[in-house]
């Protein structure tokens, strides 16, 4: 299993279902299971304006208050199913919250998420840049919480 380190709030939008897509100037060719870390990186200006966009784009579905978003941890797995590079018929096909929660420019990746499990306790785990496999002490209780698959 590979792990990603996102900065908040796009971890948790990920974790709550909130976001299908991780955009990124990047592609892989990993497909699988895929670890969602939050940074340590506490919530800037910039995020927060997202969550108040994104509160109101979802009904109140995500906390208000950057204290409420979890740092240094692992908040949910994924399958990572794809990563095309965007066109302009991609980005089209995208809903608005989609859209406010990624950076969606023709000639960037968009990883396609799919099967997002919010973990029910984040793990604390210390992350880094790019793709990376996860610890296999880590890798074990993330095993077990989500029943081996």
């Amino acid at each position: 299993m590979k792990i990603i380190t996102l900065w908040q709030p796009w971890a948790t939008f990920i974790a709550l279902d909130l976001k299908r897509y991780e955009t990124r100037s990047w592609g892989t060719r990993y497909r699988g299971k895929l670890a969602i870390h939050a940074a340590k990186r506490p919530i800037d200006i910039d995020g927060q304006a997202i969550v108040s966009q994104v509160f109101e784009l979802t009904d109140g579905k995500v906390p208000p208050k950057p204290c409420d978003y979890p740092l240094g941890c692992i908040v949910a797995i994924v399958d990572l199913e794809d990563c095309p590079q965007m066109d302009s018929s991609l980005i089209s096909r995208q809903t608005e919250l989609e859209l406010a929660v990624g950076c969606w420019q023709p000639g960037r990746f968009a990883w396609q998420l799919e099967n997002i499990v919010a973990l029910p306790e984040p793990i604390p785990y210390r992350g880094c840049q790019g793709l990376r496999d996860v610890r296999p002490e880590t890798l074990k209780i993330l095993m077990e919480l989500t029943n081996g698959e």
